[in-house]
């Protein structure tokens, strides 16, 4: 059933004070010269509600804040939302108090900290679900989503629009979405049905793409799969004869080198024998070459001190100083050549003792290095013989083995493009499988609601009752296009009428989606309308001032005063005009109607 959404007060805050205007009126009719803001009334609701708004300059320069409370399915909500900061931000207020609840994104943001006011609405208004199905978003991303402001085109007809032709659908919508929000709206399609066509048009696009990708392998491809595998399967047996034949070799080789471990035992201890006398000699060499500087400084005090020069206190000069003999050179105290002799004979002692055992080093490494040269003519005897044969056999198979893994590697590259092209083909298969039972639920989707088409065929009768009863000049022959949805005449698009005529047919076909909604209660349509400057519009000759009554006549007695059979239908509604001023109508239309009068004196933004 169509939805209840209702504008109840606007307040807006300026340069000037605050402004409240009260629009809980079921007809809401906002009349005044140019520049009193009459269409900046609309843009207020329009941007109170999250949605993007081109300014005019001087309530753009002067507005401060815009507060709406709306009632939508029966919950009474408030939105504010600044002019001067934080326009990213719109407050959801308790329609109370008047107090931020939570504060709502005007966009959806890549972190997903908030939710997004257009989301909320749609929310409110049970449509989430329709609008943006989880499963269709996650097959399509961002491109199954409709949103609100493509909903609330359906309910606004701006003042470049009324004049439209095929732009009648808003500028929010491309042909597209606006084609699938009507069909939403009137029952057309549902959620499970988008859910279905994004499902067939991704298989589709796959199914695309994977026949491209076959058919530009198959293009490159030459020689046969079969050959192929069969080439590879032999290249594979040479591979792993090659390999077994290189293993058992290299088991004969670690045999023969565990067989030879203890002969390199044997050359690693003569070895480090062999080092140690090389250090046991170069220790016992220097000792010598120390004893041997003993036994000559000893030699030398034994045969007469020396003179000794400069003084190791004053450095004077000492070598002119008259020493007697067998003093000491520095203390010129007498020597004991008992002393002496003692000293050299000790000093010689220990340089024949340092002499020995240089003669049994030298000798032991001798010995040491005659073991580790015969250790180790044994261990290359062993390698030559055992080990080296093993070592050749080993490279020639080893060679053999990466020779046949080469060619094995090379048919493998050469086979791949094959078996990714029998696995496309596979995909393709499976894809088409697939697509198949897609269109199958599909066209089952489809027969059960065939019988809602009887809803388009309703809904176009609706339009063209509405359009005969306004009593457009020349009989244009205004009907629906099946395939856009919108409005056309018998030559073509609205462009083949004129001007008035064209207005008319816009504001008509709007108001039958409201009308039919209050009439039938059978669409998912918010029961709102807004639209702006119809009257100026059509003209102010005579034929459109008549044009322009019967237009308000008829569009009041089918949506104010829904009428079946007599009797009055009172479903929740709202329409808001906005026009320069109103046409000669009865009185009865009149009272039905809530004017709100802004002049010069009495703009609308103070």
């Amino acid at each position: 059933m169509a939805r209840d959404f209702f504008c109840e007060r606007l307040v807006l805050t300026s340069d000037g004070g605050v402004r409240e205007i009260d629009l809980a009126h079921a007809v809401v009719c906002v009349v005044g010269p140019i520049d009193t803001g009459k269409t900046t009334l609309a843009d207020c609701i329009k941007y109170a509600l999250g949605l993007p708004v081109a300014w005019r300059e001087v309530p753009g320069e002067r507005l401060q804040t815009v507060t709406l409370f709306v009632r939508i399915e029966g919950m009474r909500i408030g939105l504010r939302r600044s002019l001067v900061r934080d326009v990213s931000d719109v407050e959801l207020l308790d329609s109370n108090g008047g107090g931020a609840e939570e504060i709502l994104g005007v966009e959806t943001q890549p972190d997903g900290g908030r939710r997004v006011v257009g989301e909320v609405l749609l929310d409110l208004l049970g449509l989430g679900e329709m609008f943006a199905p989880p499963s269709a978003v996650a097959l399509l991303g961002a491109g199954a989503r409709l949103t609100f402001e493509q909903l609330y085109a359906m309910c606004y007809l701006t003042q470049d629009v009324v004049d439209g032709t095929e732009s009648v659908r808003g500028k929010a919508n491309t042909a597209q979405s606006y084609r699938t929000v009507v069909e939403l709206l009137l029952g057309l399609t549902d959620g499970p049905m988008r859910v279905l066509t994004a499902r067939k048009d991704e298989l589709t696009r796959t199914l695309t793409d994977l026949r491209r990708r076959t058919e530009t392998i198959s293009a490159f491809l030459t020689g046969s799969a079969a050959d192929l595998e069969t080439e590879l399967a032999r290249s594979h047996e040479e591979e792993c004869a090659a390999l077994q034949r290189l293993e058992e070799f290299k088991g004969r080789m670690r045999a023969a080198t565990a067989h030879a471990d203890p002969l390199r035992r044997r050359v690693l201890e003569a070895e480090q024998v062999l080092e140690r006398c090389r250090r046991a000699v170069a220790e016992g060499e220097h000792a010598l070459g120390r004893q041997q500087q003993v036994q000559q400084l000893t030699d030398q005090r034994a045969h007469g001190p020396q003179p000794c020069s400069p003084c190791p206190v004053c450095r004077a000069d000492l070598t002119v100083r008259p020493v007697p003999e067998g003093d000491c050179p520095l203390c010129l105290s007498a020597l004991d050549p008992a002393v002496l002799a003692q000293s050299l004979h000790a000093a010689q002692d220990a340089l024949a003792a340092a002499e020995r055992q240089l003669t049994e080093q030298v000798k032991a490494h001798s010995e040491a290095q005659t073991a580790w040269e015969q250790a180790r003519i044994e261990l290359d005897a062993r390698t030559r013989e055992e080990i080296s044969p093993l070592a050749a056999q080993i490279e020639g198979l080893a060679a053999a083995h990466a020779t046949a893994r080469t060619r094995t590697t090379l048919l493998e590259r050469q086979l791949e493009p094959h078996r990714r092209l029998a696995e496309l083909h596979r995909s393709v298969q499976t894809c088409e499988d697939e697509l198949k039972g897609v269109r199958e639920e599909i066209r089952t989707r489809k027969n059960l609601l065939a019988h809602r088409r009887t809803t388009l065929g309703e809904f176009e009768e609706h339009f063209t009752e509405l359009v005969g009863s306004v009593g457009l000049p020349g009989d244009p022959g205004a009907r629906l296009n099946h395939t856009s949805l919108l409005p056309q005449v018998r030559a073509g698009n609205l462009t083949k009428v004129g001007h008035g005529v064209r207005c008319a047919i816009n504001v008509v076909y709007r108001m039958a989606f409201l009308s039919y909604a209050l009439v039938t209660g059978a669409t998912d349509l918010p029961s709102f309308l807004v639209i702006d400057s119809p009257r100026k519009n059509v003209g102010y000759g005579a034929d459109d001032q008549e044009l322009v009554g019967r237009l308000y006549t008829h569009f009041l007695d089918h949506i104010a005063g829904v009428r079946s059979g007599g009797a009055l239908r009172a479903r929740p509604h709202q329409i808001i005009i906005v026009d320069n001023d109103l046409p000669q109508l009865p009185k009865r239309l009149l009272d039905q109607m809530h004017v709100i009068e802004l002049s010069r004196d009495n703009p609308l933004v103070p």
